[in-house]
């Protein structure tokens, strides 16, 4: 896991210290400056008794706590059992019942008053408009300016009307999507993206849309829990069957695949861009990394494949290749972060303990149309070389929509998390093996298991060149290149039909 504080190095944990600690900045996890205790010296403004008898504004609950916004003031202790029973509220959400949410809200509450989404969850179970008030007041003085607070007190105070729904939405006929057209802002023409200068410029008038290096990198990550909450409580189901795209430009409709994100107008050649489905709704990508490797580039990696290897030591009982098929698309990736724990024992030793590791950019292939097992192979992905998702990437690259829903993604996950945790740890522990032995001693084997004891996620798009190696006796191979380090690998021979 990248450093909070400086983004620039991974942290790493330091025996000494016994905790995470960056190597570049010094920053230590669960160490930092203790402030002044914000609560302090906050006026309490008595509640208005003519709000007693006003109901509350209802707004819907918001879908998760944030699990990191935890008070600078409290100790270690105090943050590990705040950190415990945010995990139980979250739980107390996802079920759905009123009174348990309240409860377990209120349990928060006894360790930290600082904490601004408990007491928006409150406010939104509020049964009067006094108690919602006070509610909300908590949450302005903890996170001055917080929008969706003031917006409420300002609804309370019959300051502001609720948002009109907007007036000239077009309608849509059931099973089509509306499409965002990607056209030059200048002369109306199709857009390109140049991997070698990384961006997107018109085809015809050469107008520079967009440029990667300038586009911004935030790091957004959500817990687990918070995602399968918002997830139930806005109702994202996946798409499934063929759907309708209405060109933005000409009007014409088009039949698509459920895989399907981008597109070409079959009628007048505009490049769109699907954004929403009536009724059904997809998790837009956090992050896109856009392609460094052009199509002769990717070629001309398949080809020093080919001659390198055991390809290279077979060729003599190979047919040749008689041509190479590539074509480029974003593929979507569940990329996780995870708080990990490591059991370590020795098998002749009674030594034993835990050891944490933090995995940063762990991918997770998000369809089923490709095997893992070549993914794996053409990995790894930098993603600090990612931006912010912006359509506009997606102007010469298609991109294909995920299969594999978070849930399920994530139960899948876990043991890859394992493995990799165990495989960081090891170096370490073998290092510090049970003193008191000599050579002609051993403690044994050393026996490691994981788990999982925080997780975060996002959605990416990862650019991959794929193909075909197809022989001259009509004998083909997938081929799959990574598009932004060019390593290259295939997969078995499929034999063709006679």
């Amino acid at each position: 896991m990248n450093c909070p504080r400086c983004q620039q190095a991974e942290m790493a944990f330091d025996w000494t210290l016994g905790t995470m600690r960056c190597p570049r900045c010094d920053f230590r996890l669960y160490e930092t400056p203790s402030p002044a205790q914000p609560g302090a010296g906050r006026a309490t403004v008595p509640p208005d008794p003519a709000l007693k008898d006003q109901p509350p504004i209802p707004f819907p609950m918001p879908p998760g706590l944030d699990m990191d916004a935890l008070p600078e003031h409290l100790s270690d202790y105090a943050k590990v059992r705040l950190r415990g029973r945010l995990h139980s509220a979250m739980w107390a959400l996802a079920r759905g019942n009123p009174a348990e949410i309240r409860r377990a809200l209120q349990a928060v509450l006894e360790i930290s008053e600082d904490h601004a989404d408990t007491w928006l969850c409150l406010a939104s179970l509020a049964e009067d408009a006094a108690e919602q008030r006070r509610c909300l007041e908590h949450v302005i003085a903890i996170q001055p300016g917080h929008p969706q607070a003031m917006h409420l007190l300002a609804e309370l105070d019959g300051d502001l009307a609720p948002d009109p729904p907007p007036a000239d939405q077009r309608r849509l006929e059931p099973g089509q999507l509306a499409g965002q057209q990607m056209a030059c802002p200048r002369c109306g023409g199709n857009l390109a993206y140049d991997p070698g200068t990384r961006t997107v410029a018109c085809r015809f008038c050469g107008y520079r849309v967009l440029d990667a290096a300038t586009l911004p990198r935030t790091d957004t990550h959500t817990t687990l829990l918070t995602g399968n909450l918002r997830r139930k409580h806005e109702a994202q189901p996946w798409n499934i069957g063929e759907r309708w795209l209405r060109c933005a430009e000409c009007g014409a409709i088009s039949t698509l695949s459920r895989a399907t994100l981008t597109t070409t107008c079959r009628f007048c050649q505009s490049h769109q861009i699907i954004t929403e489905s009536v009724g059904h709704r997809f998790e837009q990508p956090d992050l896109i990394v856009p392609f460094a490797i052009t199509q002769a580039a990717a070629q001309a990696a398949v080809q020093d494949y080919l001659r390198s290897g055991i390809r290279w030591l077979t060729r003599f009982f190979a047919d040749a290749i008689a041509r190479i098929e590539l074509h480029s698309s974003y593929l979507a990736y569940w990329v996780f972060d995870a708080d990990m724990v490591v059991n370590w024992s020795w098998s002749k030793h009674s030594a034993h303990g835990q050891h944490p590791v933090l995995l940063s950019d762990v991918p997770f292939f998000a369809g089923d149309a490709l095997p893992a097992r070549l993914l794996a192979q053409i990995e790894p992905f930098d993603l600090r070389r990612g931006v912010d998702y912006d359509p506009r990437l997606l102007a010469a690259h298609p991109a294909r929509l995920y299969d594999l829903d978070l849930p399920e993604a994530s139960l899948k996950v876990r043991q890859r998390l394992t493995r990799e945790a165990c495989r960081q740890a090891a170096p370490s522990l073998r290092a510090r093996r049970p003193s008191g032995y000599g050579t002609d001693d051993d403690p044994g084997s050393l026996r490691l298991n994981a788990y999982t004891q925080f997780l975060t996620y996002r959605l990416a798009l990862l650019p991959v060149w794929v193909g075909q190696l197809v022989e001259e006796d009509g004998d083909t191979r997938q081929v799959l290149v990574n598009g932004q380090t060019g390593r290259v690998t295939q997969g078995r021979l499929q034999k063709a039909r006679r």
